[in-house]
């Protein structure tokens, strides 16, 4: 008995030996996100997966708001966000948090954001809100409170002098249920919108033109980690430098999210289509971690 226990332990010792450093972490990974943002939805579980099926790193995924989410990272009560919306849009929390965080760089490029009306309201510019305020029934529809976009709003908001207007805390989801009414209606509306989001592909929407530059020009979303990330795992750290979402592949899936898609099928679709570059992004991680 005492033999074949020996002849079990050994050969276990044996095999573990074999297990490639990358797919014997043991630390669980937090990534903190906004589950109710599609991009940071679907980038987080992309990402996370991949992470957990090909790299062998456990992960705890952790749904806030834009300013816990930053603050979390910030403190190391998260290891990392995906959802970092630079150089505008996040502005406020890059200034704050910036000498507490380590950025690796774009994953999403070529974003924008702004506010938005649909195509049959002859307005052109944020200029002209004010004057047509009774149409809109004085309201901007926004999203969740504390995100860059709401922030960056209330900022035009006093710059272009609207004083008729006043803009609505709400969710993404509601905002876009309350656009899709309006549409259907032909009513007047203004959101706050961006890009990538679903909403353009389902809604004839345009862009309102922002004279005074108040929501910046064309940005990115970027990976952003706590820096003991980099001692704790590694290898995360080296596939998050490498991971990257075109935005028009997150356009893609979040209109497969609005005609009713679950997440899980979108992300393994994405997944499936894209074997060939995980495959890449693992084995650089790999070489790069010894």
């Amino acid at each position: 008995m005492k033999r074949r226990h020996f002849l079990f332990l050994s050969s276990a010792a044996a095999l573990s030996s074999f297990v490639p450093r990358a797919f014997a972490q043991s630390a669980t990974v937090r990534i903190t996100y906004v589950k109710s943002w599609p991009d940071s939805n679907l980038n987080t579980n992309i990402a996370a997966q991949i992470l957990r099926e090909h790299l062998g790193q456990s992960v705890e995924l952790i749904n806030t708001d834009a300013g816990p989410m930053w603050a979390a990272v910030a403190t190391g009560r998260a290891d990392a966000t995906l959802t970092a919306w630079l150089p505008n849009t996040h502005q406020v929390y890059w200034e704050r948090y910036k000498d507490q965080v380590i950025n690796l760089g774009p994953i999403t490029e070529g974003t924008w954001l702004g506010l938005a009306v649909p195509d049959y309201v002859p307005i052109d510019s944020i200029e002209d809100l004010d004057a047509h305020a009774d149409r809109f029934g004085r309201r901007i529809v926004g999203i969740e409170a504390g995100a860059g976009i709401m922030i960056n709003t209330q900022r035009a908001i006093e710059a272009y002098g609207i004083k008729n207007l006043r803009l609505i805390n709400s969710s993404t989801p509601a905002m876009q249920a309350e656009l899709a009414r309006a549409v259907a209606r032909k009513q007047w509306i203004v959101v706050t919108a961006w890009t990538p989001l679903g909403i353009w592909a389902r809604f004839p929407l345009k862009q309102l033109a922002d004279p005074k530059n108040i929501y910046g020009e064309q940005g990115h979303i970027d990976a952003v980690i706590h820096p003991s990330l980099q001692e704790r795992s590694p290898e995360t750290v080296e596939f998050l430098r490498r991971y990257k979402m075109p935005l028009e592949e997150l356009q893609r899936m979040m209109l497969a999210l609005d005609e009713g898609q679950a997440l899980e099928m979108v992300t393994q679709e994405w997944l499936d289509r894209n074997r060939a570059t995980v495959e890449q992004w693992v084995v650089e991680t790999k070489a790069a971690v010894g």
